[in-house]
């Protein structure tokens, strides 16, 4: 692995990274003996050599050389090259020398970026044949957004065009030909990749409105509770995007068999009609979709929070503020313009922060439609499906189809700070390169388990959290428990733990000890796994100094070095 310090020519990054090994080594090294579960099912190996550069103005370059193979089934993604290139957005109505507010034209902005792609996923085996040239899909994709925004009394107002140019250099064609069966006739669909530049174009037009309703209730005959107070926010879009399938403008074309008939097929109404294909199906950027849409977009955020009286305030008011719900967010969205289903189902998340030990994250997903049972006449068996009509016409509430939560608690709100800190801390030094392999390491072991971070200064703590993912609402529901604490038997020792539990298998998760001692200058370890597949133990002592990292002793023990 190579970065480039950033200091070294400011605006201009460079770096590579190459990973590669054989299908078992990670589960045979416990995932390069990191303990880590994810790294020891990983199946995939992944290489990098990116360079960006920021010239004047803010216009920013970026190419990237990845690679990409996964293991087991022995297929090969490169990108050779991936190429971005942005352009900030300016108002090109509005001068540098002007004095007073905008007009409305100076508000116009206009921006521009650039995607252009060569890649191919093949088998390992046929990476190195001549043939695997013809398999490679490049492109490029220009977008250019215009936009307006404008306060009109306490709405804000937002609109635009947008346009999407796509180019590249081959194309496909289809052809149908009856197969013979048993019974009578089969399709059989040949696609030819054609060599040759082409290109397809589309353009939408898009506004939105948006405001805050702010209300308080005041409350004197409830001891503490003295308020309550509820933001919210609407937001309502419009989208509109023109018919760009029309055969004659070049992106799609009529279908035929090889013998010069027409293709049929049933359009929505059940009659008969010519059928018709994109020349840009599997392209790297697509192509446009069929039919018109116009689409209205609405969502809306809601923000409550709760005041109290407390003696403990330190703000001079006597009061305090605790945050019940944060948003609290509903989206759907209608198409005007759609034969059935118009309303789309309705998403909601939200979060909590009951207090500084506990926090809640919730989402799930509304069906307004009415749901109908059908007898399948070969399995015998009764299966439902979605019926045009909503719930609320027969005097009923949406379906609750999707719904999820995860919580986390600690006993001490201190440590969360603080360990939330140091990991910001180590983050800003990795966005700025200036991490070592040491210290990117910890970084890793941090995002992977906050109570690697090792405090002295927070005496002890203990947290938890609990996650449920759901798929659906018939799927088999997931849901596991992870807890973890540390705690300083002395000044100088340090005692910590990770465990957790698995409902679904019903057994205790993979389970970590470890033991900290503060030497002054230099620090000691002990980590432990006593049970599980990958036991095994490991005992490092090392200078504390970041410029000394690689001065230090260690002695272990792997689960396959016994």
């Amino acid at each position: 692995m190579h970065a480039q310090n950033p200091n070294a020519k400011p605006g201009t990054v460079f770096s590579a990274s190459v990973n590669a090994g054989t299908s078992t080594y990670d589960r045979n090294s416990a995932g390069g003996n990191t303990y880590d579960p994810s790294a020891i099912a990983n199946n995939t190996l992944q290489s990098s050599i990116s360079y960006s550069r920021t010239f004047g103005q803010g216009i920013n370059l970026s190419t990237a050389f990845t690679h990409r193979q996964e293991t087991e089934s022995g297929m090969v993604s490169l990108t050779l090259p991936d190429v971005n290139l942005s352009v900030p957005t300016f108002n090109p109505f509005d001068s540098k020398d002007r004095l007073g507010d905008q007009k409305w034209y100076q508000k116009i902005s206009v921006g521009y970026t650039l995607q252009a792609s060569n890649s191919i996923d093949i088998k390992d085996s046929l990476l190195f044949n001549t043939e695997s040239l013809k398999h490679f899909r490049n492109g490029f994709s220009h977008a250019i957004p215009i936009n307006m925004g404008f306060n009109i009394a306490n709405f804000n107002f937002n609109g635009g065009v947008s346009f999407t140019e796509r180019w590249y250099l081959q194309s496909i064609r289809k052809t149908w030909i009856k197969v013979p069966n048993g019974t009578g006739t089969t399709d059989l669909t040949v696609i030819d990749t054609v060599p040759g530049f082409v290109r397809n174009g589309q353009y939408s037009l898009n506004a939105s409105l948006a405001t805050k309703v702010y209300s308080t209730a005041q409350f004197k005959n409830f001891g503490n509770f003295k308020a309550l107070r509820h933001v919210m926010t609407p937001r309502v879009g419009f989208s509109y995007m023109p018919d760009f399938s029309a055969v004659s403008k070049g992106s799609y074309k009529y279908s035929y068999y090889d013998d010069g008939t027409p293709v049929l097929r049933r359009n929505a109404n059940n009659e008969f009609e010519q059928d018709k294909y994109s020349i840009f199906e599997g392209s790297l950027y697509g192509g446009p979709g069929e039919g018109r849409s116009a689409v209205i977009n609405f969502s809306l955020e809601n923000n409550l929070e709760a005041k109290f009286l407390s003696p403990k305030d330190t703000t001079g008011t006597g009061e305090k503020k605790i945050p019940i719900l944060q948003g609290l967010t509903f989206n759907s969205s209608y198409n005007l313009l759609a034969e059935s289903f118009k309303l789309t189902p309705i998403s909601f998340s939200g979060r909590s922060q009951f207090s500084d030990k506990l926090g809640i994250n919730f989402y799930g997903s509304l069906n307004p439609y009415q749901v109908g049972d059908s007898l399948n006449r070969d399995t015998r068996l009764n299966e439902r499906y979605l019926v045009d009509k909503y719930m609320w016409q027969i005097g009923k509430l949406p379906r609750l189809t999707q719904f999820g939560f995860s919580f986390s608690y600690s006993l001490n709100p201190e440590a969360l700070k603080r360990r939330n800190e140091n990991e910001d801390k180590l983050n800003e030094q990795a966005n700025t390169g200036s991490l070592n392999a040491e210290q990117a390491d910890e970084l890793a072991r941090v995002s992977r388990d906050p109570n690697a971070f090792v405090d002295f200064n927070i005496p002890w703590n203990f947290s938890f959290d609990y996650n449920t993912t759901p798929t659906g609402l018939n799927s088999t529901i997931t849901n596991t428990l992870n807890f973890n604490g540390d705690a300083n038997i002395t000044p100088k020792w340090k005692v910590t733990f990770t465990s957790g539990w698995d409902f679904t298998q019903n057994r205790i998760a993979q389970t970590n000890f470890a033991i900290y001692r503060d030497l002054h200058c230099w620090d000691m370890s002990f980590q432990w796994i006593p049970w599980g597949a990958y036991k095994m133990y490991a005992v490092d002592i090392k200078v504390k100094a970041s410029i000394l990292q690689d001065l230090k002793l260690s002695k272990r023990r792997f689960h396959n070095t016994r």
